[in-house]
């Protein structure tokens, strides 16, 4: 039997953390508890062991029935969200502390839809409707998992009520000409990568965080790919213009070891790590300020990519895999695009039988 650390929660008032005790023997299935104290997790640990060498049954993963939502989410956040990818674990803390901060001195039986959708409409005051909606979303999860693995019959009060409405989905591109002058104002930065992450990303419409954080060993010259085993859905081979091999190539040293990286520092912090695009977030806004070009995000390198290859004619479907995206539903939002392309197409025949 074992008792660990787990998350670690702090205020201004405290500091604490979460312990999660964890029984193996052979012969009986691995149970676990989380508690608020050591001495706690300790205690259940050295009990139900005794327990079940005496000949006593006990239920795998037993969970009170007035289970706290405090204690229902640190359970929850050490089980389920440390398992996750670390950006995600990061915008899933920033949740649960919000939900924590709302629902504490309740049980989790006691939480209603309508106390649910008093949190959405506090929060709909100060964050966005794509901030509530991963809230509601990490809260809707945890009552799954209560029911569906801690063996509580209770029911789920995010289901019933209305979700935020959804934001329009904002789409800026660069023009042609637009496009020419941030590249060429990009040469003149203090970064020396900057135009190439800039180019690289035109050239292949991954997702900042991918193009920034790729690595030696994750590109293909011969095969024009880049393997990206790490991302936001799932893993994908992207496809290399000439283009991008002959940039890639203008980096690429002598000799190099396999995980080095191809625009980060090799020493780079964590927070790199984690967010490789923030290398160049400066250096990009002064560009784009120097290149007069206004109401433009580094995200919108990818949509302009996207909407270009659209336009050049790849089907939706090849869009789809070349970005990345696990549902047509997200490249369908370019489709309007091609209104004017295939204007300008129709016109071709205006003079038929005349």
């Amino acid at each position: 039997m074992y008792a660990q650390n787990g998350n670690r929660h702090e205020t201004k008032e405290e500091k604490s953390f979460v312990y999660k005790a964890e029984i193996r023997m052979k012969g009986f299935p691995c149970l676990s508890q989380t508690f608020d104290r050591l001495s706690e997790a300790q205690r259940w640990a050295e009990d139900t062991e005794s327990l079940l060498r005496s000949g006593g049954q006990i239920t795998d993963n037993d969970v009170p029935e007035e289970l706290t939502f405090v204690d229902a989410l640190d359970r929850y956040e050490l089980e389920v969200s440390n398992r996750k990818r670390p950006n995600t674990k990061i915008r899933e803390r920033t949740s649960a502390n919000r939900l924590r901060e709302h629902f504490s001195g309740l049980k989790l039986k006691e939480i209603t839809p309508s106390l649910v959708a008093a949190f959405r409409d506090k929060r709909l005051k100060s964050v966005g409707p794509s901030t509530v909606q991963k809230d509601l979303a990490l809260l809707s999860h945890l009552f799954t998992i209560a029911n569906a693995e801690w063996a509580l019959d209770i029911k789920n009060p995010v289901a019933t009520i209305r979700k935020p409405a959804k934001p329009d989905s904002r789409l800026r591109l660069l023009s042609k000409d637009e496009a020419r002058h941030l590249l060429e104002t990009s040469k003149q930065s203090r970064n020396k990568k900057l135009y190439h992450f800039l180019q690289l990303m035109l050239h292949t419409g991954m997702r900042p965080s991918e193009a920034a954080g790729i690595t030696w060993g994750q590109i293909d010259i011969d095969a024009r790919i880049i393997d990206l085993t790490v991302t936001k859905t799932k893993p994908r081979r992207v496809p290399l213009t000439v283009k991008a091999v002959e940039l890639l190539l203008e980096l690429m040293p002598d000799q190099y070891e396999k995980n080095s990286f191809v625009f980060l520092p090799n020493n780079c912090s964590e927070t790199l790590r984690r967010r490789p695009n923030l290398f160049f977030r400066r250096a990009f806004w002064n560009a784009l300020k120097k290149a007069n070009i206004e109401d433009f995000h580094m995200h919108d390198l990818r949509h302009t990519a996207a909407s270009y290859l659209l336009m050049a004619g790849v089907d939706l479907r090849t869009l789809a895999d070349i970005l990345g995206h696990s549902t047509m539903q997200m490249v369908q939002r370019y489709t309007h695009l091609l209104d004017d392309h295939k204007l300008k197409a129709i016109d071709k025949i205006e003079l038929l039988g005349r």
